[in-house]
Protein backbone atom coordinates (compact mmCIF):
# COMPACT_ATOMS: atom_id res chain seq x y z
CA UNK A 1 0.00 0.00 0.00
CA UNK A 2 0.95 3.57 -0.41
CA UNK A 3 0.77 6.54 2.14
CA UNK A 4 -0.82 8.72 -0.93
CA UNK A 5 -3.73 6.38 -0.36
CA UNK A 6 -4.20 6.36 2.95
CA UNK A 7 -3.88 9.62 3.53
CA UNK A 8 -7.00 9.74 0.67
CA UNK A 9 -8.72 7.25 2.68
CA UNK A 10 -8.59 9.08 5.95
CA UNK A 11 -10.31 12.03 4.19
CA UNK A 12 -13.36 10.10 2.53
CA UNK A 13 -13.28 8.03 5.89
CA UNK A 14 -14.26 11.49 7.39
CA UNK A 15 -15.72 12.79 4.99
CA UNK A 16 -18.27 9.65 4.60
CA UNK A 17 -18.25 10.91 0.33
CA UNK A 18 -15.97 10.17 -2.11
CA UNK A 19 -17.40 12.99 -3.97
CA UNK A 20 -16.67 15.30 -1.33
CA UNK A 21 -13.42 13.67 -0.75
CA UNK A 22 -12.64 14.25 -4.42
CA UNK A 23 -13.45 18.65 -4.00
CA UNK A 24 -11.45 18.78 -0.89
CA UNK A 25 -8.04 16.65 -2.63
CA UNK A 26 -8.77 18.27 -5.74
CA UNK A 27 -8.59 14.79 -7.40
CA UNK A 28 -11.07 13.39 -10.10
CA UNK A 29 -13.14 11.24 -8.50
CA UNK A 30 -12.13 8.11 -10.28
CA UNK A 31 -8.91 8.91 -9.04
CA UNK A 32 -10.38 8.59 -5.61
CA UNK A 33 -11.81 5.34 -6.41
CA UNK A 34 -8.75 4.19 -7.88
CA UNK A 35 -6.76 4.91 -4.68
CA UNK A 36 -9.41 3.02 -2.41
CA UNK A 37 -9.56 -0.10 -4.51
CA UNK A 38 -6.26 -0.37 -4.10
CA UNK A 39 -5.65 -0.12 -0.65
CA UNK A 40 -8.78 -2.65 -0.50
CA UNK A 41 -6.61 -4.94 -2.85
CA UNK A 42 -3.73 -4.77 -0.56
CA UNK A 43 -5.49 -5.30 2.57
CA UNK A 44 -7.94 -8.16 1.23
CA UNK A 45 -10.66 -6.21 3.08
CA UNK A 46 -13.57 -3.80 1.98
CA UNK A 47 -13.62 -0.73 3.78
CA UNK A 48 -16.67 0.80 3.11
CA UNK A 49 -19.90 -0.10 2.18
CA UNK A 50 -21.99 1.17 -0.20
CA UNK A 51 -25.77 1.90 -0.51
CA UNK A 52 -26.51 4.16 -3.49
CA UNK A 53 -25.14 7.41 -2.75
CA UNK A 54 -24.35 6.62 0.70
CA UNK A 55 -21.38 5.02 1.92
CA UNK A 56 -20.46 3.95 5.51
CA UNK A 57 -17.22 2.38 7.34
CA UNK A 58 -16.76 -1.62 7.43
CA UNK A 59 -15.27 -3.12 10.99
CA UNK A 60 -12.16 -2.91 8.82
CA UNK A 61 -12.60 0.88 7.67
CA UNK A 62 -12.66 1.83 11.23
CA UNK A 63 -9.62 0.16 12.36
CA UNK A 64 -7.94 1.29 9.37
CA UNK A 65 -8.82 4.72 10.00
CA UNK A 66 -7.46 4.66 13.52
CA UNK A 67 -3.86 3.27 11.85
CA UNK A 68 -3.99 5.76 9.33
CA UNK A 69 -5.06 8.43 11.59
CA UNK A 70 -1.67 7.84 14.18
CA UNK A 71 0.22 7.46 10.61
CA UNK A 72 -0.51 11.27 9.55
CA UNK A 73 0.19 12.64 13.36
CA UNK A 74 3.33 11.00 13.17
CA UNK A 75 4.35 12.37 9.90
CA UNK A 76 2.97 16.38 11.05
CA UNK A 77 5.00 15.39 14.01
CA UNK A 78 7.93 14.66 12.10
CA UNK A 79 7.74 17.13 9.92
CA UNK A 80 7.20 19.51 12.62
CA UNK A 81 10.27 18.60 14.64
CA UNK A 82 12.46 18.27 11.63
CA UNK A 83 12.35 21.34 9.60
CA UNK A 84 13.93 24.94 10.17
CA UNK A 85 11.88 26.50 12.57
CA UNK A 86 13.91 29.97 10.86
CA UNK A 87 13.23 28.60 7.45
CA UNK A 88 9.51 28.03 7.14
CA UNK A 89 7.84 26.50 3.75
CA UNK A 90 4.53 25.70 3.10
CA UNK A 91 1.01 26.74 2.92
CA UNK A 92 -1.62 27.95 5.75
CA UNK A 93 -5.19 26.58 4.94
CA UNK A 94 -8.13 28.41 6.60
CA UNK A 95 -11.51 28.55 5.84
CA UNK A 96 -13.29 31.78 6.83
CA UNK A 97 -15.94 34.30 6.55
CA UNK A 98 -15.29 36.85 3.36
CA UNK A 99 -15.92 39.52 6.25
CA UNK A 100 -13.06 38.69 8.39
CA UNK A 101 -10.92 37.98 5.29
CA UNK A 102 -11.73 41.02 4.00
CA UNK A 103 -11.35 43.39 6.97
CA UNK A 104 -8.79 41.66 9.45
CA UNK A 105 -6.51 39.36 7.37
CA UNK A 106 -4.69 41.94 5.29
CA UNK A 107 -2.99 43.84 8.00
CA UNK A 108 -2.77 40.45 10.02
CA UNK A 109 -0.78 38.84 7.09
CA UNK A 110 1.70 41.64 6.62
CA UNK A 111 2.59 41.12 10.01
CA UNK A 112 2.82 37.51 9.38
CA UNK A 113 4.97 38.21 6.38
CA UNK A 114 7.75 39.99 8.39
CA UNK A 115 8.23 36.25 10.26
CA UNK A 116 7.43 33.77 7.84
CA UNK A 117 8.49 35.26 4.79
CA UNK A 118 7.91 31.82 2.75
CA UNK A 119 4.76 30.73 4.15
CA UNK A 120 1.82 31.23 1.76
CA UNK A 121 -1.92 30.69 2.62
CA UNK A 122 -4.95 29.48 0.90
CA UNK A 123 -8.17 31.35 1.95
CA UNK A 124 -11.80 30.07 1.03
CA UNK A 125 -15.11 30.98 2.65
CA UNK A 126 -16.18 28.93 5.32
CA UNK A 127 -19.57 26.78 5.74
CA UNK A 128 -20.71 25.93 8.99
CA UNK A 129 -23.02 23.00 7.53
CA UNK A 130 -19.59 21.04 7.42
CA UNK A 131 -16.98 22.42 8.51
CA UNK A 132 -16.32 19.17 11.34
CA UNK A 133 -16.23 17.27 8.52
CA UNK A 134 -13.63 19.79 6.46
CA UNK A 135 -11.39 20.00 9.60
CA UNK A 136 -11.68 16.60 10.53
CA UNK A 137 -10.63 15.42 7.28
CA UNK A 138 -6.94 17.55 8.26
CA UNK A 139 -6.88 19.49 4.91
CA UNK A 140 -7.73 22.69 6.61
CA UNK A 141 -5.72 24.49 9.30
CA UNK A 142 -7.94 26.53 10.87
CA UNK A 143 -11.72 28.08 10.45
CA UNK A 144 -12.96 31.20 11.81
CA UNK A 145 -16.91 31.32 11.74
CA UNK A 146 -19.34 34.46 13.11
CA UNK A 147 -22.31 32.68 14.53
CA UNK A 148 -24.54 32.89 17.68
CA UNK A 149 -23.49 29.39 18.85
CA UNK A 150 -21.46 26.54 17.32
CA UNK A 151 -20.39 23.38 19.05
CA UNK A 152 -18.28 20.29 18.30
CA UNK A 153 -16.80 17.87 20.61
CA UNK A 154 -14.21 16.89 18.02
CA UNK A 155 -13.08 20.92 17.50
CA UNK A 156 -11.53 23.37 20.04
CA UNK A 157 -13.28 26.57 19.60
CA UNK A 158 -12.40 29.65 21.19
CA UNK A 159 -14.21 32.78 20.99
CA UNK A 160 -12.56 35.72 20.09
CA UNK A 161 -14.54 39.11 20.53
CA UNK A 162 -18.38 39.71 19.85
CA UNK A 163 -19.09 41.25 16.27
CA UNK A 164 -22.30 43.62 15.92
CA UNK A 165 -24.34 43.30 13.24
CA UNK A 166 -26.67 46.13 11.86
CA UNK A 167 -29.04 46.66 9.25
CA UNK A 168 -27.63 48.99 6.56
CA UNK A 169 -29.88 51.22 4.03
CA UNK A 170 -29.12 54.20 1.87
CA UNK A 171 -29.23 57.49 3.83
CA UNK A 172 -32.63 58.80 2.71
CA UNK A 173 -34.58 55.46 3.17
CA UNK A 174 -37.52 56.28 5.83
CA UNK A 175 -36.42 53.54 7.90
CA UNK A 176 -33.47 55.46 9.25
CA UNK A 177 -35.99 58.67 10.52
CA UNK A 178 -37.11 55.86 13.04
CA UNK A 179 -35.84 56.59 16.50
CA UNK A 180 -36.00 52.59 16.84
CA UNK A 181 -37.81 49.76 14.05
CA UNK A 182 -39.08 46.42 15.05
CA UNK A 183 -39.37 43.22 12.36
CA UNK A 184 -43.16 44.74 11.67
CA UNK A 185 -41.16 47.47 9.73
CA UNK A 186 -39.65 44.95 7.48
CA UNK A 187 -42.45 43.78 6.23
CA UNK A 188 -43.10 44.13 2.17
CA UNK A 189 -39.00 45.45 2.10
CA UNK A 190 -36.24 43.55 0.40
CA UNK A 191 -33.69 42.50 2.39
CA UNK A 192 -29.96 41.42 0.97
CA UNK A 193 -28.55 38.18 2.61
CA UNK A 194 -24.50 36.97 2.35
CA UNK A 195 -25.04 34.03 0.56
CA UNK A 196 -21.36 32.48 1.64
CA UNK A 197 -20.52 34.35 4.96
CA UNK A 198 -21.00 31.79 7.35
CA UNK A 199 -24.38 31.74 9.69
CA UNK A 200 -24.72 35.43 11.23
CA UNK A 201 -27.78 35.83 8.52
CA UNK A 202 -29.50 32.72 10.10
CA UNK A 203 -30.00 35.45 13.54
CA UNK A 204 -32.12 37.73 11.42
CA UNK A 205 -33.58 35.09 9.17
CA UNK A 206 -35.03 33.03 11.94
CA UNK A 207 -36.14 36.06 13.71
CA UNK A 208 -38.43 36.77 10.32
CA UNK A 209 -39.53 33.20 10.20
CA UNK A 210 -40.91 32.57 13.63
CA UNK A 211 -42.58 36.75 13.52
CA UNK A 212 -44.33 35.78 10.19
CA UNK A 213 -42.66 38.73 8.28
CA UNK A 214 -43.18 38.88 4.37
CA UNK A 215 -40.59 40.19 3.06
CA UNK A 216 -40.90 41.68 -0.79
CA UNK A 217 -38.07 39.02 -1.52
CA UNK A 218 -34.39 38.69 -0.34
CA UNK A 219 -31.08 38.73 -2.63
CA UNK A 220 -28.39 36.56 -1.53
CA UNK A 221 -24.94 37.01 -3.03
CA UNK A 222 -21.33 35.61 -2.17
CA UNK A 223 -19.00 38.99 -2.18
CA UNK A 224 -19.64 41.38 0.36
CA UNK A 225 -18.56 44.56 -2.04
CA UNK A 226 -21.03 43.01 -4.30
CA UNK A 227 -23.82 43.40 -1.33
CA UNK A 228 -22.66 47.01 -0.31
CA UNK A 229 -23.11 48.13 -4.08
CA UNK A 230 -26.29 46.50 -4.00
CA UNK A 231 -27.92 48.79 -1.19
CA UNK A 232 -26.16 51.85 -3.01
CA UNK A 233 -28.00 51.32 -6.54
CA UNK A 234 -31.08 51.22 -3.72
CA UNK A 235 -31.86 46.98 -3.83
CA UNK A 236 -33.16 46.48 -0.01
CA UNK A 237 -31.62 46.68 3.19
CA UNK A 238 -28.58 44.31 3.67
CA UNK A 239 -27.97 42.65 6.99
CA UNK A 240 -24.18 42.72 7.80
CA UNK A 241 -21.18 43.03 10.56
CA UNK A 242 -20.52 46.42 11.00
CA UNK A 243 -16.98 46.51 10.55
CA UNK A 244 -17.51 45.49 6.75
CA UNK A 245 -19.39 48.88 6.24
CA UNK A 246 -17.47 51.34 8.51
CA UNK A 247 -15.99 53.10 6.14
CA UNK A 248 -19.72 53.43 3.95
CA UNK A 249 -20.97 54.41 7.48
CA UNK A 250 -18.49 57.33 8.38
CA UNK A 251 -18.67 58.62 5.04
CA UNK A 252 -22.56 58.74 5.17
CA UNK A 253 -22.75 56.66 1.86
CA UNK A 254 -24.77 54.12 3.74
CA UNK A 255 -26.62 54.53 7.17
CA UNK A 256 -27.16 52.05 9.90
CA UNK A 257 -31.16 51.67 10.74
CA UNK A 258 -31.60 52.05 14.53
CA UNK A 259 -33.01 48.59 15.82
CA UNK A 260 -36.05 48.93 18.71
CA UNK A 261 -34.58 45.58 21.01
CA UNK A 262 -31.45 43.97 21.79
CA UNK A 263 -28.37 44.55 19.94
CA UNK A 264 -27.77 41.98 16.96
CA UNK A 265 -24.70 40.63 18.10
CA UNK A 266 -22.52 37.15 17.21
CA UNK A 267 -19.13 35.69 18.11
CA UNK A 268 -16.36 35.27 16.13
CA UNK A 269 -14.78 32.25 16.87
CA UNK A 270 -11.52 30.57 15.89
CA UNK A 271 -11.61 27.19 15.42
CA UNK A 272 -9.25 23.87 14.71
CA UNK A 273 -9.45 20.01 15.63
CA UNK A 274 -7.92 18.45 18.55
CA UNK A 275 -5.38 16.35 17.07
CA UNK A 276 -4.31 19.02 14.83
CA UNK A 277 -0.53 19.45 15.35
CA UNK A 278 -0.13 22.93 15.26
CA UNK A 279 3.19 23.85 13.13
CA UNK A 280 5.31 27.05 14.60
CA UNK A 281 3.77 29.04 11.54
CA UNK A 282 0.54 28.32 12.39
CA UNK A 283 0.45 28.90 16.35
CA UNK A 284 2.17 32.48 15.48
CA UNK A 285 -0.58 33.38 13.20
CA UNK A 286 -3.01 32.70 15.89
CA UNK A 287 -1.30 34.22 19.13
CA UNK A 288 -1.18 37.50 15.98
CA UNK A 289 -5.50 36.78 15.63
CA UNK A 290 -6.08 36.99 19.30
CA UNK A 291 -3.71 40.32 19.45
CA UNK A 292 -6.04 42.01 17.37
CA UNK A 293 -8.49 44.83 18.68
CA UNK A 294 -11.39 43.59 16.92
CA UNK A 295 -13.95 46.09 18.88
Amino acid sequence: MEFRELKTFQVVASLLSFNKAANVLNYAQSTISSQIQSLENSLGKTLFVRSGNKISLTPAGVKLLDYTQRLINIENEILANFKNLSDKHGTLTIKTPQSVSSCLFPPLIKEFQLLFPNIGFDIDWCSSYNLSEILSSGTIDLAFLISDYFSDKLLNIEELTNINLVLATLPDDELTKHSGITLTDLNGRAMIFAKSDCSYKLILQKMIIESNIQLKKTIEINNIDAIKRLVIYGNGIAFLPEMVIKEELDNGILKAIKWNGPAFNAKLLMIWHKEKLLSEPLKAFMYMVRKIDLR
